[in-house]
């Protein structure tokens, strides 16, 4: 079992943890009733020339189908107040599915990754997508196949010191009952983030993946924490010691975490964070919490509530101008009937 809980300090149970004081606002409420839309999920941020960006998985009839589609809203007072709901309009064609992935500002210019498939997610064709965004007309526009394989991205890339980038992201086997599901990571050629190359990574035997993972890295150290799918609730954990060419097997820690997509960053302050869902005896998605190393450690030793009292899952993080910015899904209408929500964190509130 790999430990990434500090030795010697407590783990607090959910009753001890305290909430951070934060600005609460939601991006995109539920509002089927409005708009037809059931389902919403996956949230991903962005803050590109002074605008705040977040886009999400949109679907009409279920999720995961065919009619899938990515939509997303903008802010132009950093995340106070969003625009309504704009169509992505990003798949390619009818009968495409496209759902949630990640932004990746580059140069002068705004991308996003996304998985695409036909009919369903356990069909035969699952790829990866590349869109940027088109300012001139004020949308994203399709560029093309960045990975043919069957790569979901989760977080946005990091900028390597070798040069490349690297994604966390899964394999998805078939569909997501498949036992040969497993964490991946996507890294690019060099700065060619047009192409990328898939790494996956072996799971211990005692353990089955729906591979959702987020990793942070220090030079050409990174560390893997990746989403368990068998109710152990606790962490997955893997690292790599070649800019993540190969890793260690991924394997439980020490940490009890819900079954959901977790988010893992490095504040400005030193402080490695992960985003999740995490405290002694946790059982479900509530509250949405984050843990935080002390300056320039390894290992988690505080874990503070984020938000609470609803389903809150799927975070996804932007730290801009002292603040750390937090948007997930969140729910009191039952499975995926998510509004987008923010959560805006003074980085001093951190630490």
């Amino acid at each position: 079992m790999y430990s990434v809980w500090k030795k010697g300090v407590a783990l607090p149970e959910v009753s001890a943890l305290k909430k951070v004081h934060a600005e609460r606002i939601t991006i995109k409420p539920f509002e089927p009733e409005k708009d037809g839309y059931i389902f919403l999920h996956g949230v991903a941020l962005a803050k590109f020339k002074g605008r705040m960006y977040c886009a999400w998985a949109h679907n009409k009839v279920r999720e995961n189908s065919e009619d899938e589609e990515v939509n997303y809203a903008v802010s132009d007072d950093d995340g106070k107040t969003w625009s309504e709901c704009i169509n992505g309009n990003m798949n390619p064609e009818k009968g495409t599915a496209v759902s949630h992935g990640a932004f990746l500002v580059f140069g002068e210019k705004l991308y996003f990754f996304a998985p695409q498939f036909k009919r369903h997610l356990g069909a035969k064709m699952l790829k990866m997508s590349v869109y940027v965004f088109d300012e001139a007309n004020e949308k994203f526009r399709y560029v093309d196949v960045a990975m043919n394989e069957r790569f979901w991205p989760t977080c946005e890339p990091v900028l390597l010191e070798n040069g490349n980038y690297i994604m966390p992201g899964m394999y998805v086997a078939s569909d997501y009952r498949s036992a040969d599901n497993t964490a991946a990571v996507a890294i690019s050629r060099g700065s060619d983030i047009l192409h990328w190359d898939m790494v996956k990574l072996k799971r211990a035997e005692d353990v089955r993946v729906w591979g959702e993972c987020t990793v942070t890295v220090d030079g050409s150290h990174c560390k893997m924490y990746c989403r368990e799918h068998s109710r152990k609730l606790t962490a997955l954990y893997s690292e790599s010691f070649d800019f993540g060419n190969t890793w260690s097997e991924l394997a439980l820690s020490d940490l009890p975490m819900i079954d959901s997509k977790p988010y893992a960053g490095t504040l400005s302050t030193g402080q490695r964070y992960l985003i999740c869902s995490c405290a002694k005896d946790i059982k479900k998605r509530d509250p949405l919490t984050i843990a935080l190393t002390e300056k320039g450690e390894d290992t988690f030793s505080k874990i503070l509530i984020i938000d609470s009292g609803k389903t809150l899952s799927y975070p996804y993080a932007i730290e801009s101008n002292g603040k750390l910015y937090v948007a997930y899904s969140s729910t009191t209408e039952g499975y995926n009937r998510n509004s987008a929500e923010l959560a805006i964190m003074d980085i001093e509130e951190l630490k």
